[in-house]
């Protein structure tokens, strides 16, 4: 007996052939968007390549952040929002970080109550100004990290003049230490003392 073909499909049978960009919006039903932020412990689970995590992934205080959303600061900045809690900003070496970029500071440093004229907001991201961060650094962080403090601060244009203005602008507490800040500052912009350049800022 010999084999007959198959009879074809009835009209409107789900065993017609279907277009492949059909099929593709039927998998991916809503737009796909990048990520902005920190991935979800789900997103880290499903992306999971160790190589290749250490390319493209960014430890930021327990999280892990797409490098490329670490370029500008208002990137930095929103890479911290979920570990701010309300009313309280970024300070000191975090605040640098925010501003400068470079390496991740060990530990998160916040500040509440801080002076509204020292806070700028970035990303949506409470922090305070770089040359008020640089001046409490100048002013109390242990030497070392106190002069590489405002090395950075000359490396990323900052003025001495605008320096000099946040210190003016310290009270109560924040007065302890402003005489060795100042110091720092004259011997740091001192007009023959060279400082390297920064790198090229980039943009998110």
């Amino acid at each position: 007996m010999i084999d007959q073909p198959a009879p074809p499909p009835p009209p409107g049978s789900l065993t017609r052939t279907v277009p492949a960009r059909v099929v593709l919006a039927h998998l991916l039903p809503g737009a796909v968007e990048p990520a902005l932020g920190p991935l979800t412990q789900q997103e880290c689970a499903i992306l999971r390549c160790g190589y290749l995590d250490e390319q493209l992934l960014v430890d930021v205080y327990g999280q892990m952040v797409p490098a490329d959303t670490l370029k500008c600061a208002s990137g930095r900045a929103r890479a911290l929002q979920d570990l701010l809690p309300h009313g309280v900003v970024v300070a000191g070496l975090s605040a640098m970080w925010v501003h400068t970029g470079g390496r991740v500071p060990g530990r998160l440093e916040k500040l509440r109550n801080a002076d509204p004229d020292a806070v700028v907001t970035l990303g949506g991201v409470g922090c305070l100004r770089l040359e008020r961060a640089v001046v409490d650094l100048a002013r109390t962080a242990p030497p070392g990290m106190a002069v590489a403090a405002v090395l950075r601060a000359r490396r990323a244009g900052l003025t001495r003049r605008e320096l000099e203005t946040a210190l003016l602008s310290c009270r109560g507490g924040g007065m302890r230490g402003l005489r060795r800040a100042r110091r720092l500052i004259d011997d740091l912009y001192a007009p023959g003392f060279q400082a390297s350049p920064a790198p090229p800022a980039e943009s998110c």
